[in-house]
C-alpha cells in the first residue's frame, strides 16, 4: 500500500520547540505527603490539590509517579516565553492516571431504593456516564426516574445529588469497578498559556479531558485520553414541543481565542463528542493550531470544527498525519439525539477562514460518514485544503455529506471521483477497497 508523507508546514515555533529555563523539578506520588518539599521522589507531594496551589516558575517540571492514580481536577499554572510549566511523569509503570470520576465499588456504597433500583451519591455535579469494569460496558443515561427499566440505565437526581441505577442486584456485586464520571474538565486550562502535558492518561470525566477558552502555547504530547464526556449541557424544546437533552464532552478542546497550540503523538478513544476540536462562539481568533500524528478511535467525531460569528477569524490550522478509526463505534453512539459517527465534522462556519489544512491522514470506517461539511454555510470554503488523505469506508455507508443538514448532497464510497470533481477537494487522496 502506498504510504503518505508528512508535510512539514506547521508554524515554526511548533517544530523547534520553546526555549526553556532550567527550572526546578517537583514530584507527586500516591505515597507522598503534601507537607514534603516535593523536590525529590523520596519527598514527593501526594495530591493534585497541592500542585494546583503551588506557585511555579517558568521552566519548572511537575512529575507524577508512573502507575499512580489521582481523582482530582488539575488546574495548571502558566509559564511564560522563557519556559513552559511541564506536567509529566517519572519512574516505572503505566502513565499516571488522572480521573474525573468517583469510584463506587463496594456493595455498601449502594442502597436499594425500589424494585431493581439502586442509589448512590453524593455528587455535586451531573454524572454524565458510568463506566463499568474499565470500559467493558457503560451505563445508559435517562432523564426521568420513570424511564429506568433496563439493566445499567441510570438517572441523575439533581435535587438529591445522587444517581439511581436499574440493576437486577447490587451493581457492586455484578461489576468489579464502577466509575461515576463527573461533569467537570479533567484539566481546566482556561486562560492559561505556555504549558506542556507529556505522558499523562486522562479518563472518566463527563465534560472535556482538556478544556478551557483563551489558551495559547499549549503542547499536549504522548498523552492518552479515554471514556470522556456525556455531561448534561442544556435542554431545549423541539419543533414538536418535546424536550431535547444535549450532552457534551470532547477529548481536547481549544475554545474561542486559542493560538500556537499543538497536540501530537496522543491516543484518544471513546469520547462522547470529538476527540480533537477547536471551535468558538463570539468574536474570537484561532490560529496556529496543529494536530499531528495522533491515533483517534471510537469517538463520535474524530475532529470537529466551527467558529462564529463573521467577526471571528480562523487560520493556520493543521490536521495532519493522524490515524482515525471507527467513528461512532464507541459507548455514546446509541444515546445521541441525532446521527453522528463522523470522522471530520465541519459544522457551519462564519469566521473569516484561511490556510486550513487536513492532509496525510487515514480515515477508516465511520458509522455515518467520513466527512460531513455544511458547505453552503461555510465561509472560506475555498481555503479549506483536504488532500493526500486515505479513506476506507464500507460501501453501504456514506463517504461524504456536502451541504446543509436538510439539503446535503451525499457521495457513497463508489462516488469518490465524483466527490473530488464536484468539490475540488481531496484531489490526490485515495480510497481503499475492502
Amino acid at each position: 500500500m502506498q504510504t503518505c508523507s508528512i508535510f512539514i508546514t506547521a508554524p515554526m515555533f511548533l517544530l523547534i520547540g520553546i526555549p526553556s529555563l532550567l527550572g526546578a523539578e517537583y514530584y507527586v506520588s500516591n505515597s507522598g505527603d503534601d507537607r514534603n518539599p516535593g523536590t525529590t521522589p523520596a519527598e514527593a507531594w501526594r495530591t493534585v490539590s497541592k500542585v494546583n496551589g503551588f506557585e511555579f516558575s517558568p521552566g519548572d517540571i511537575v512529575r507524577f509517579e508512573g502507575g499512580g492514580v489521582w481523582r482530582e481536577q488539575l488546574v495548571p499554572h502558566s509559564g511564560s516565553e522563557e519556559g513552559h510549566i511541564t506536567y509529566t511523569s517519572y519512574g516505572d509503570g503505566s502513565k499516571p492516571l488522572i480521573l474525573g470520576s468517583v469510584e463506587k465499588n463496594k456493595p455498601g456504597d449502594w442502597e436499594n431504593v425500589g424494585a431493581n433500583t439502586w442509589s448512590t451519591g453524593l455528587f455535586d455535579v451531573d454524572v454524565g456516564n458510568i463506566i463499568f469494569n474499565n470500559g467493558e460496558i457503560c451505563g445508559i443515561k435517562v432523564w426521568e426516574e420513570k424511564d429506568l427499566d433496563g439493566q445499567d440505565e441510570f438517572w441523575y437526581d439533581a435535587k438529591n445529588k445522587v444517581i439511581v441505577v436499574y440493576s437486577s442486584r447490587n451493581p457492586a456485586e455484578i461489576y468489579d469497578d464502577i466509575e461515576c464520571a463527573l461533569k467537570r474538565h479533567i484539566i481546566d486550562e482556561g486562560g492559561k498559556s505556555y504549558i506542556t502535558y507529556d505522558g499523562l492518561h486522562l479518563a472518566y470525566g463527563a465534560a472535556h479531558g482538556i478544556g478551557g477558552g483563551s489558551t495559547h502555547h499549549i503542547i499536549v504530547r504522548n498523552c492518552d485520553l479515554s471514556f470522556i464526556g456525556g455531561g448534561h449541557q442544556f435542554t431545549r424544546k423541539t419543533e414538536g414541543g418535546g424536550l431535547r437533552h444535549i450532552r457534551y464532552g470532547n477529548g481536547i478542546e481549544f475554545w474561542n481565542d486559542a493560538h500556537d497550540n499543538i497536540v501530537e503523538n496522543c491516543r484518544i478513544w471513546d469520547i462522547y463528542d470529538a476527540g480533537l476540536t477547536n471551535q468558538g462562539s463570539g468574536k474570537n481568533s484561532q490560529y496556529n493550531i496543529v494536530y499531528r500524528n495522533n491515533t483517534v478511535w471510537n469517538c463520535e467525531y474524530s475532529f470537529e470544527y466551527w467558529n462564529r460569528p463573521d467577526t471571528s477569524t480562523t487560520h493556520d490550522i493543521y490536521f495532519e498525519g493522524n490515524l482515525c478509526f471507527n467513528a461512532g463505534k464507541g459507548w455514546s453512539h446509541a444515546e445521541r439525539p441525532w446521527p453522528a459517527g463522523i470522522h471530520l465534522m465541519f459544522f457551519s462556519n462564519q469566521a473569516n477562514t484561511y490556510d486550513f489544512y487536513v492532509r496525510n491522514n487515514v480515515f477508516h470506517s465511520a458509522e455515518n460518514a467520513a466527512i460531513v461539511l455544511q458547505a453552503d454555510q461555510w465561509n472560506g470554503l475555498e481555503n479549506l485544503v483536504l488532500d493526500d488523505n486515505i479513506y476506507y469506508q464500507p460501501s453501504d455507508k456514506t463517504l461524504v455529506s456536502w451541504g446543509s443538514w436538510r439539503n446535503a448532497e451525499t457521495f457513497s464510497p463508489d462516488d469518490f471521483d465524483a466527490y473530488k470533481k464536484e468539490t475540488g477537494k481531496d484531489t490526490n487522496s485515495r480510497r481503499l477497497y475492502h
